[in-house]
């Protein structure tokens, strides 16, 4: 299931995780979801509460204070899910669907826990003012729309990626060139002692295809394969 996740919503259900632990609860219940939600606090769901004015902070702390405390200790680690969460990720599936969506991302948690009209994060939400149509719809608006002042996403950290399909992104895997780039930036990445591949891994990549179209347009701007390495290892 949580391989459809986006990013963003497995984050936001490991927040979810650390919030139960944080209340000495052993289990995962569609409060903590919200609490993970809006902790993770630049996705999708936020972005669209916040156009619909909702008091992110107020809507926490009311959801923190009628969790009552728990004794399952503060380990950490995925806990177990209620019957409650597992109907909410049930309707957050099928609100992705609705969308046409192939990924389930946190703008369909929100809407999974909205569902679940006898749940904590419903009711809290509903006292704000927030109803299921006029938080799809919003959803939905911020999914179609362009860069806009009113939200502001150049500035966001997921940017547009968190809405990429996934058969959209399956195309660059099912391409020869992608994971030649991708074994390349490895290398890269092995031979200066990172751990992770990083951005300047994919030029140096690039670049040692010197019959590249990126290699060459880099090169008449003088950014060769030697130049970057050197600046990158301070060895010239």
């Amino acid at each position: 299931m949580f391989e459809r996740f986006s990013d963003r919503a497995r984050h936001a259900m490991a927040l979810a995780n650390q919030e139960a632990s944080k209340l000495g609860h052993d289990y995962l219940a569609p409060g903590h979801v919200m609490l993970g939600l809006i902790a993770e606090g630049e996705c999708v769901a936020t972005e669209a509460l916040r156009l619909l004015k909702v008091d992110l902070a107020a809507v926490r702390d009311k959801v923190s204070a009628q969790m009552a405390g728990g004794n399952g200790g503060s380990s950490m680690g995925r806990r177990a899910q209620t019957d409650e969460t597992k109907a909410a990720i049930a309707a957050a599936i099928a609100e992705a669907r609705k969308f046409g969506h192939r990924y389930i991302g946190t703008e369909h948690l929100v809407l999974g826990l909205l569902n679940l009209d006898d749940g904590l994060p419903a009711k809290v939400l509903k006292e704000h003012g927030v109803e299921i149509d006029s938080l799809r719809e919003k959803t939905l608006g911020l999914l179609n729309s362009s860069v806009d002042p009113t939200h502001d996403l150049a500035h966001s950290r997921h940017g547009e990626f968190e809405w990429l399909h996934q058969q959209e992104l399956s195309k660059a895997f099912r391409s020869p060139n992608f994971w030649h780039v991708l074994i390349l930036a490895t290398d890269a990445a092995n031979r200066l002692g990172d751990g992770e591949i990083k951005q300047e891994h994919l030029l140096l990549a690039m670049l040692r295809d010197e019959d590249a179209v990126a290699s060459k347009l880099l090169a008449e701007k003088g950014v060769t394969l030697d130049w970057v390495r050197s600046q990158l290892t301070g060895v010239s």
